[in-house]
């Protein structure tokens, strides 16, 4: 789905086999944990570790989406250069920027350890991706209907699978 001038358009994504469909659940599944553990690493102060687990979260969650539209991406250039795309494609500066924002992490990590500055830019920077990772997985197919699940508006995850015969269909 797309806004285009106020209207709404909704793209045709290519139907995916079982194992696309197991893929992209369990690239969704890993980045959603990993994630997770950033979030630990920041609590305990080990900024360096969190950068690892926010790339590797991020690349998973722009690799699903590829996946639900049917492209391969087999390298971090071609997974930086789709998030680029869908930044923009989408109006979101969080998913264009959220790569290059994560290039400075280990050098702004280092000026808060060595105390030069504080940890307020360490911190915009994970809520920027983590905000990009959410809003990736709300685009790769499926996502909306695990949102609304998540956010409890969903009674039973039975209606995922009655929604069109299925949850990634």
């Amino acid at each position: 789905m797309t806004a285009t001038g106020g209207k709404i358009v909704y793209e045709l994504m290519p139907e995916l086999t079982k194992k696309d469909e197991d893929r992209l659940l369990r690239y969704r599944g890993q980045s959603l944990r990993l994630l997770q553990d950033a979030m630990d690493e920041v609590r305990a102060s080990r900024w360096d570790r969190c950068e690892e687990l926010l790339w590797g979260s991020l690349t998973l969650a722009v690799k699903g989406v590829a996946l639900g539209q049917g492209k391969e991406l087999d390298s971090l250039k071609a997974v930086e250069s789709y998030a680029l795309e869908l930044g923009q494609e989408y109006r979101d500066r969080r998913i264009r920027e959220s790569f290059t924002k994560l290039s400075s992490f280990g050098e702004t990590a280092e000026k808060v350890r060595e105390s030069r500055i504080r940890a307020d830019h360490l911190v915009q920077t994970l809520e920027d991706v983590t905000g990009a990772v959410e809003r990736l997985w709300n685009l790769a197919p499926g996502g909306d209907l695990l949102s609304a699940l998540l956010r409890g508006d969903m009674d039973e995850p039975d209606e995922l699978e009655e929604m069109d015969g299925g949850l990634l269909k």
